[in-house]
């Protein structure tokens, strides 16, 4: 849709106004109410009809507006190209999440001998990411600056979130090695690497818990400021700040992970949940520094020009399935295509056609059962 009203036609000018070839770059919203602005919403890229408008054009229209007040067909517009930001924030955020923690634990299963986030914390680490993060970010409320967003052009993916994917992933990993390493020294922890946090009452295993709780809450922080900085996909804005303050869901889930964590590493109940250990107040707050560093490191990665991101990140064919062509796949279809089995055929005579064979033994069993009678 056009982000300004070009002009008000009456008329047989409705449909010249709204036929694409006019405006051959831009796609065009046609609003009506009678039959005669049935031709121009024909023509339009979308056509809205008010709500005292004739039943015929409001059958015809791609949206029936539940007032009679132009700025309802505005507001829907921005909720519509909201919606399709909010998943790009909801992609952004996910595939970030993703790529950090399978880094995290691949790295910590093999140098560390075990694990550093367990699999209770992993599943907890998947609802903050499918579900929190989700609804804390399809909260997001649209902004008047969606008036200048090109929604579904191109694809969903654009090179500026690529930018900071790809940025913040390493940033994360970064900052997670440092936490896995360098944590021992950093927080006063002694233990060795073959030490395992299960061996019970013994001081080396309890360190061990207390650095792997550490590992676990930064990584947590790191994906509760990595939220917000999702919130802004676009290229020219710095943060994800704008407008949170009038999304109550998104501080409230914010809140509760918070909480969660303060709980999980403050008190026993972190041991029965998570297997966590309880952790001093300024290791913890060190842990939520390192998380909020990441807010910083997004800034920094969008003042890189918008020139040297153009056309030098990847890009995928979104309406083709990802490796579609791969000898796998191919291997696969062949599968799912062949038949489970295929039935022998036996010659009775030389001069008579080819019986199944279930078939000449289903007959000889009736035979059977007719000569029983």
């Amino acid at each position: 849709m056009t982000e300004e009203v070009d002009q008000q036609l009456e008329g047989e000018d409705d449909e010249a106004g709204a036929d694409p070839v006019y405006l051959p770059t831009r796609r065009v919203a046609v609003v009506g109410e009678g039959i005669n602005d049935i031709d121009a919403f024909k023509a339009a890229s979308v056509s809205f009809a008010l709500q005292d408008g004739s039943s015929y054009a409001r059958n015809n229209a791609s949206m029936v507006l539940q007032t009679n007040d132009f700025d309802s067909c505005m507001r829907a517009v921005m909720w519509g190209r909201n919606i399709y930001m909010n998943v790009q924030r909801f992609l952004q955020f996910q595939i970030t999440a993703n790529f950090s923690v399978l880094i995290v634990v691949i790295v910590s299963y093999i140098t560390m001998t075990q694990s550093a986030l367990n699999p209770v914390q992993l599943i907890y680490i998947n609802l903050i990411m499918d579900i929190f993060g989700a609804l804390a970010l399809a909260a997001t409320r649209p902004q008047t600056d969606l008036a200048q967003f090109a929604a579904g052009q191109g694809n969903i993916m654009t090179p500026y979130m690529y930018r900071q994917i790809f940025g913040v992933t390493i940033y994360m990993i970064a900052i997670m090695m440092v936490v896995m390493y360098c944590g021992k020294s950093i927080f006063d922890l002694d233990y060795k690497v073959s030490t395992q946090i299960t061996d019970g009452d013994d001081p080396l295993a309890k360190a061990k818990m207390q650095h792997f709780t550490l590992i676990w809450n930064t990584f947590i922080f790191l994906q509760v400021f990595n939220l917000v900085n999702c919130r802004d996909v676009g290229p020219d804005k710095l943060h994800g700040c704008g407008g949170i303050q009038r999304n109550f869901l998104t501080w409230f889930i914010i809140l509760i992970i918070v909480v969660v964590q303060a709980t999980a590493c403050k008190t026993f109940i972190g041991r029965i949940l998570f297997e966590a250990a309880i952790v001093e107040t300024r290791h913890f707050m060190i842990t939520v520094v390192c998380g909020a560093s990441c807010m910083l490191a997004s800034t920094l990665f969008k003042l890189i020009p918008n020139r040297w991101i153009e056309g030098r990140m990847p890009s995928l064919d979104e309406s083709k399935a990802i490796g579609g062509n791969s000898k796998l796949m191919s291997a696969y279809e062949n599968q799912a295509n062949a038949k489970a089995f295929n039935r022998k055929k036996t010659d009775i005579g030389d001069d008579q056609t080819p019986v199944d064979q279930d078939s000449q033994v289903s007959y000889e069993a009736d035979d059977d059962f007719r000569a029983v009678r």
